[in-house]
């Protein structure tokens, strides 16, 4: 009898609870849907004009620290501490984004008669892989409210591959940094844009370069 007592004061707990997690939930779903944002390839590039390799290139996902292999948009106050802002997403998971803007990139040169992302199954002659080092937005960890600008620095360590045995034909590192132009979370995106754009596009002449050797000297 006793342990029957138990157990109807516990379902009658539970049931008086169980309105309140609903609600719980519909808070969390009814709350305001963060915004989404998107980065941009960079425009054609003029390196070696008229300059083509008959080399067909994929764009496997880089890889990256778990921090960074999200659709959350970075904030690092300082070199030991991660952060995000609030109510902001990319619009893909950042290695995914990187990848498709660097296949963007590639294929805008006009000098490679083939260029795609992971898991195509074209023959493909060289890969491009790499190390995300940095993708986040910083500010001096001196500045107070309205004073400083906020920075952001991409890194990248790229490979160059032969995709029939994946051997190293080149690698370098890559990095750039861009002040946003003002305060906001749009002026932060365009320093993501403006940053990321300038590696992009020292990674497509790099690749054009090495791809040319690589095929003079094999």
């Amino acid at each position: 009898m006793i342990r029957f007592g138990k157990f109807l004061r516990a379902a009658l707990v539970a049931a008086a609870l169980a309105p309140l997690g609903a609600c719980a939930l519909a808070d969390v779903a009814s709350g305001p849907p963060p915004s989404l944002y998107v980065l941009k390839a960079p425009a054609r590039s003029e390196a070696m004009p008229g300059v083509a390799v008959p080399a067909q290139i994929v764009v496997e996902d880089f890889s990256a620290p778990a921090a960074i292999d999200t659709t959350r948009i970075v904030f690092q106050p300082n070199e030991n501490e991660i952060a995000y802002y609030a109510n902001a997403r990319w619009s893909d998971r950042a290695p995914r984004m990187i990848s498709t803007l660097l296949v963007e990139t590639l294929s805008n040169t006009g000098r490679f008669p083939a260029v795609i992302g992971p898991g195509g199954t074209a023959r493909m002659d060289y890969a491009l892989v790499g190390d995300i080092r940095a993708f986040a937005a910083s500010r001096p960890a001196d500045a107070g409210l309205g004073q400083g600008t906020t920075k952001v620095r991409v890194a990248f360590y790229v490979r160059l591959l032969r995709a029939r045995d994946r051997s190293i034909v080149a690698s370098r590192a890559f990095s750039s940094e861009a002040a946003a132009p003002g305060s906001g979370m749009a002026n932060v995106v365009a320093a993501y844009d403006a940053a990321l754009g300038t590696v992009l596009g020292e990674i497509a002449d790099w690749t054009l370069e090495q791809s040319l050797a690589a095929g003079a000297g094999s």
